[in-house]
């Protein structure tokens, strides 16, 4: 019985082969994430609006030194850290919330916010 070493030869894709199978491989990964995953196009979606916001107006806000309210910067701690608020104040110098925070496991952490756009800098070890 013969071993056959080499199988049969293919002449190299045409970089035309290659844009039209890649063009194929898009087009019907794109038809099963269309269908099979609507949390993945919500998520999408709300990455587009997040990005949409303008950049220029989260600028104006620091410059003036504007503030996203505390009650939606200690929702989005509440979230991130399950717990309860100890205390909280705007330190007006570097525009950050500083906010002490109980764990559900009684553990007492400082985290840290920018208070211009409201982002989270620091969970303290939450």
């Amino acid at each position: 019985m013969a071993i056959q070493t080499s199988g049969p030869k293919y002449a190299p894709m045409t970089s035309l082969e290659k844009t039209l199978m890649a063009t194929v491989v898009a087009l019907v990964l794109g038809a099963v994430l269309a269908f099979t995953a609507p949390a993945a196009r919500a998520s999408v979606e709300e990455a587009a609006i997040i990005l949409a916001q303008s950049y220029d107006s989260r600028r104006n806000m620091e410059l003036t030194n504007q503030r996203v309210p505390l009650e939606t910067v200690i929702a989005r701690v509440s979230r991130t850290c399950p717990g309860r608020l100890i205390n909280a104040r705007h330190d007006a110098g570097s525009n950050m919330y500083i906010i002490r925070w109980e764990t559900r496991e009684q553990r007492i952490v400082s985290i840290q916010a920018d208070a211009a756009t409201g982002r989270i800098l620091s969970t303290g070890g939450c």
